[in-house]
């Protein structure tokens, strides 16, 4: 008995990821807001780069902690100041650059 009748097609997707680079290191927005919510890391989000954390400890926004980071007093703060719209969705581009079949 054949469960597939035919092999699934492998997909190319672009994702956008929001944040901010502060001192030439990028802060995701979803790692920030993790962190102001629930305090250390936890599966299945990782433990910051070490350059992450430096930077989060430098400015404030966390605190070494022996289990990984927690929130600062500054870090609340931070994240409200930071600009976020969700994102617009956009029509699938062809190999040829074209949008729905049209040339822009």
């Amino acid at each position: 008995m054949r469960i597939v009748d035919k092999v699934a097609d492998v997909q190319k997707r672009m994702v956008v990821e929001y944040g901010i680079e502060l001192d030439g290191v990028w802060l995701p927005i979803a790692m920030l807001r993790r962190l102001d919510e629930h305090g250390p890391w936890h599966v299945p989000f990782t433990e910051p780069t070490t350059d992450q954390a430096r930077v989060l400890v430098a400015h404030g926004l966390a605190e070494p902690h022996n289990t990984g980071l927690t929130r600062s007093s500054g870090l609340r703060n931070f994240i409200e100041a930071l600009p976020f719209a969700t994102t617009d969705a956009f029509s699938k581009i062809s190999p040829h650059g074209d949008q729905r079949g049209n040339r822009l």
